[in-house]
């Protein structure tokens, strides 16, 4: 009998109930650790079925990249590795590879009409696409500030033009225009919220997609 009363008046003793507080924490966290996990795992995911789906480099392609788990992941590798990448911003999502300029370094205010630094950009990137027999789309994004011009009546008819020089130029390098598909968004695609300048600049982009097969 003594040894039961001894057992009972230790857990009447008994103050730290902290601790199953504690213990909820933990396991909540734990799970919130869980489910990122799950969602970085959803995105490699993606990137490999992407990158699966694109076509072998042809015999003989200039520029192709060997020690690479597929060519997607060498051609964004070596772009983000290179001295474009501070030019360029590489995702990859279900259209493919999409690799955005931004438009400060290829176009002036207003104009369509690549600049010499923008010339220099292209020329450094369109190696790249030598190594991909893939198909092309150029895509012309501008922010919601309106343009009215001779020229450029809308935000269309800019961001068409745009997308228009890089393709002629792609094309003027060695790309088969058959591949290149020109698209001009104009400001209904905005990549951030138009409310500040920062951001507006940010909007401003052409983007070259390599899709996949």
């Amino acid at each position: 009998m003594p040894v039961f009363e001894d057992e009972e008046k230790k857990c009447e003793e008994f103050t730290d109930y902290w601790i199953f507080s504690y213990a909820d924490m933990v396991t909540l966290l734990l799970t919130f650790f869980i489910l990122l996990f799950s969602f970085c795992k959803v995105d490699v995911e993606k990137f490999k079925s992407v990158a699966e789906s694109f076509k072998p480099v042809p015999p003989g392609t200039p520029f192709f990249f060997e020690g690479k788990e597929s060519l997607l992941e060498a051609v964004a590798a070596q772009i983000q590795t290179t001295e474009l990448s501070d030019e360029v911003y590489v995702t990859i999502d279900e259209r493919g590879v999409v690799v955005s300029f931004h438009n400060s370094a290829l176009f002036g205010p207003g104009s369509a009409v690549l600049l010499p630094d923008g010339r220099k950009v292209l020329e450094r990137f369109v190696q790249f696409l030598y190594a991909l027999p893939n198909d092309v789309a150029i895509e012309g994004h501008t922010d919601d500030d309106p343009i009215s011009t001779p020229q450029f009546p809308s935000n269309w008819e800019l961001s068409s033009a745009r997308s228009s020089s890089v393709a002629r130029f792609l094309e003027a390098n060695g790309v088969q225009p058959v591949r290149l598909e020109v698209i001009g968004y104009g400001s209904t695609r905005p990549s951030f919220r138009n409310d500040t300048p920062e951001k507006r600049a940010l909007n401003r982009r052409v983007e070259v997609v390599i899709k996949p097969d």
